[in-house]
C-alpha cells in the first residue's frame, strides 16, 4: 500500500452500533495511513459520539439524531456538500447514508453487505464466506484503491484520557474494588445472545476474584448474577459509556457476550473471552486480538441470524446451553 500525501477533507460514515463502529476504526487507521495529512471527519449517531473521543486518527466528529426526519437528512446532505469533502467512505450503506451523501460531488466508496451469503447461511446453512472473512476485512475491501487484498488489516483502536482512567479507578475504590477484578458484560440486545445467569454465577465463584458487572439499565441479568456472586459490584446502568470503557481498561480479565463493549475492550488493548451463541464471525461477531478467545460450539444450526434476534427454532438453544463453566475458565488460563 503506497502512502498518498494529499491535503484533503475525508468523511467516514458509520451510524451504528457500538461494535460496528469500533470495528470501523480499523479501516480508519488504514485511511489515515494512506492520507496522513488529510482532515478526517467521522459521522455517526448522537449517542455514539463519546465512543470516538480522543481517537488519534479522527479530526472532527459529526452526528445526527437517530430520529431525524427525511427533510432533516436532506438538508444535512446539502450541509455536507458545503463542507467540501473530496472523498467519502460509507461504511454503513443504509438508506440514511445514501440520503446524507446524495448531494455530494465527491466519490463515495460504499460498503456492500454480504446479504445473499448471509441469507444462504441462515436459511440453507450453506457457508459461502471465505475462510478469512471478518467485518474488518469487509470494510477494507470497500475503501477503494488504498487497500489491496493481502495488505495488513490493523487492529481496532479507541483511546481514553488519563483523567478518565483516574476517575474510574476512584469509582472502583469507592465500591470496594482494591485490586485485580473481572469485568463482566453479560447483557445483550437479544436474550438469545446471553449465556445463563446461573452459569455465570457458577463460573465466577470458582475464579475467586471480585467481579464488576457492566451494562445498561435494561440488562436485568446483571442484577440476577450479582445476587449470586460472592464478591461483586453491579454498575449496570450506573456508568456513562466512557466510564464503562475505563473500567474495562482497568480489569484483569473481561468476560461477556457478543456485544459492543467487548469490541471496545479489545480496541483498548484488552483481551476478552467472548461467549458466542447464535452469531459468528460471518455476522460480525468474533475477536480481534490474538490473546482473545472465542468460546463457541461448532453446530450445524449456527449462526442463525445477523444479530441473534431470531428465537431459536430448536427445542433447546444448544449454541448457548452446550457451553459450560469450564470452557470459560479455560479461556482465562
Amino acid at each position: 500500500m503506497t502512502s498518498m500525501e494529499f491535503d484533503q477533507k475525508i468523511l467516514v460514515i458509520r451510524f451504528s452500533s457500538i461494535g460496528d463502529i469500533v470495528l470501523a476504526t480499523s479501516a480508519i487507521r488504514t485511511i489515515r495511513s494512506s492520507y496522513p495529512k488529510a482532515q478526517i471527519t467521522f459521522l455517526t449517531l448522537d449517542e455514539y459520539v463519546p465512543l470516538l473521543e480522543y481517537h488519534p486518527d479522527i479530526d472532527f466528529l459529526l452526528s445526527i439524531n437517530r430520529r431525524s426526519k427525511l427533510k432533516e437528512l436532506w438538508d444535512f446532505s446539502k450541509y455536507l456538500r458545503r463542507k467540501g469533502f473530496l472523498q467519502i467512505f460509507d461504511l454503513h450503506n443504509s438508506l440514511r447514508s445514501k440520503i446524507v451523501t446524495f448531494h455530494s460531488n465527491a466519490p463515495v466508496y460504499q460498503m456492500r453487505k454480504p446479504r445473499l451469503k448471509r441469507a444462504m447461511l441462515f436459511y440453507l446453512h450453506l457457508d459461502q464466506f471465505e475462510s478469512e472473512f471478518s467485518t474488518r476485512k469487509m470494510y477494507h475491501q470497500h475503501i477503494g484503491p488504498i487497500w489491496n487484498d493481502g495488505d495488513p488489516i490493523p487492529p481496532t483502536l479507541l483511546r481514553l484520557s488519563r483523567n478518565e482512567i483516574k476517575t474510574s479507578s476512584k469509582l472502583l475504590l469507592s465500591n470496594g474494588i482494591l485490586d485485580d477484578f473481572i469485568a463482566l458484560v453479560p447483557g445483550a440486545a437479544w436474550r438469545q445472545k446471553q449465556w445463563s445467569a446461573q452459569k455465570y454465577i457458577d463460573t465466577l465463584n470458582q475464579l475467586n476474584l471480585p467481579v464488576v458487572l457492566i451494562g445498561g439499565e435494561k440488562d436485568k441479568i446483571c442484577q440476577e448474577i450479582n445476587e449470586g456472586l460472592n464478591t461483586s459490584v453491579n454498575l449496570a446502568g450506573k456508568t456513562s459509556l466512557r466510564e464503562a470503557m475505563a473500567i474495562l481498561a482497568l480489569a484483569k480479565n473481561i468476560i461477556g457476550s457478543d456485544t459492543g463493549l467487548m469490541h471496545a475492550a479489545e480496541a483498548l488493548g484488552k483481551p476478552v473471552s467472548m461467549i458466542l451463541g447464535p452469531t459468528s464471525v460471518q455476522t460480525g461477531a468474533g475477536v480481534v486480538l490474538p490473546q482473545s478467545v472465542k468460546i463457541e460450539k461448532d453446530l450445524w444450526c449456527r449462526p442463525c441470524s445477523q444479530n441473534g434476534s431470531f428465537p431459536c427454532y430448536r427445542k433447546q438453544q444448544f449454541c448457548m446451553d452446550s457451553i459450560q463453566p469450564h470452557n470459560v475458565i479455560q479461556s482465562l488460563t
